[in-house]
């Protein structure tokens, strides 16, 4: 049984992704992530603030629960700094689904807990998927970390996120908008990925 205070143990260091998953409701986020993250059979934990959402996977709560996770659980978020820090300190080697995150992430400013789960993904061999239904429901800070946006339909104007990406990365993504939301009506689930680390181009 695993100290509460235990940190996660290190995995041998490979590339980590935070990817952004952008779309409105019914337009496919969720099953895209069951498809290519939990039914694989990966590691993963899911952060959902709906005791309705994610049903199928067992509820877990306690450290040692986070830390001894094999396969796919959900977590109850309540938003609070310590429930974030105590999943930073004890998950580790899988994926992290921040489902709905707008309902218990700060928008304004990252707070120090995430920030550092941004930052220590790699160290602690943790694949992020921030989950809204905009990217202006995106944290701003999240950008600079992100390594992919899969974009699936949205009704917003994106300018508002102009200032905080390069001309080339919005423009991408502008033309993926156009592309999805006009495929969206023919093929359900209809999706874009775009790369948004420069490292990774």
């Amino acid at each position: 049984m695993t100290p509460p205070t235990q940190q996660p143990q290190p995995q041998p260091r490979r590339k980590t992704y935070l990817d952004l998953v952008v779309g409105i409701n019914g337009t496919g986020k969720t099953t895209f992530l069951r498809r290519h993250i939990v039914d694989t059979g990966r590691k993963a934990l899911v952060l959902t603030p709906d005791q309705a959402e994610w049903r199928n996977l067992p509820t877990v709560q306690t450290p040692s629960q986070i830390y001894n996770l094999r396969g796919a659980a959900r977590i109850i978020v309540d938003g609070s700094e310590q429930q974030l820090l105590t999943i930073s300190r004890s998950y580790y080697g899988g994926a992290l689904i921040l489902d709905d995150a707008m309902a218990y992430l700060t928008f304004g400013s990252t707070s120090p807990v995430m920030r550092y789960i941004y930052i220590r993904r790699r160290q602690f061999g943790v694949d992020i998927f921030l989950v809204a239904h905009g990217l202006r429901q995106i944290p701003v800070q999240a950008y600079t970390f992100a390594s992919h946006l899969i974009l699936f339909a949205t009704t917003e104007n994106i300018s508002a996120r102009k200032r905080d990406l390069d001309p080339q990365t919005y423009s991408d993504i502008l033309r993926a908008q156009q592309r999805v939301n006009a495929q969206c009506s023919r093929t359900p689930y209809a999706h874009a990925i775009i790369t948004l680390d420069p490292q990774l181009r």
